[in-house]
């Protein structure tokens, strides 16, 4: 089984959750995390995830996939934190609407271990949070990807996959 990991459970990084779920695909855990309790009890009630993890790195256990959700400042920090504990051969991706920093955030606080793809859905609402998460958030909108220097073909795949199965 897959497991996916969404850090960030707000109305991006659940909708995301929702979306994949709609998807159906198979063998497929997600698990979301935050650092705020209301949002993780929100996405805890949104029924987007399988499971709901109060602390970060029990979130990222065995993590293949690990999509950061975060406000674009808090990524740099969330790499620090979570670089030295990701599984060997997990894809990283996140949802920020910058890239050069990510990227170059990726390239420090990453472990050559792990690829980093960098992600921007162009998709979004003015109400922000969980309980306004929806799964059509990304139905036929461009979602850019921007795949780091040394950045493995088959981690490019599994990114545009999951895009492919939001719509």
């Amino acid at each position: 089984m897959a497991t996916i990991t969404i850090i960030g459970t707000g109305l991006i990084g659940t909708s995301l959750a929702l979306a994949l779920r709609r998807a159906s695909l198979k063998d497929v855990e997600l698990v979301g995390t935050d650092s705020d309790g209301g949002a993780r009890r929100g996405a805890q009630k949104s029924g987007a995830f399988h499971r709901v993890e109060n602390r970060l790195l029990s979130a990222i256990d065995g993590a293949d996939i690990v999509v950061l959700a975060t406000p674009v400042m808090a990524i740099k920090e969330l790499m620090e934190v979570i670089g030295p504990e990701l599984p060997g051969g997990c894809v990283v991706t996140d949802v920020g609407s910058t890239k050069k920093e990510v990227l170059e955030w990726a390239d420090q606080y990453l472990p050559k271990t792990v690829d980093f793809v960098g992600g921007h859905p162009m998709a979004g609402k003015e109400t922000p949070g969980p309980e306004n998460a929806d799964a059509e958030l990304f139905r036929n909108r461009a979602y850019c990807i921007v795949p780091g220097r040394d950045t493995a073909q088959k981690a490019v795949s599994e990114v545009s996959t999951m895009v492919e199965a939001i719509g």
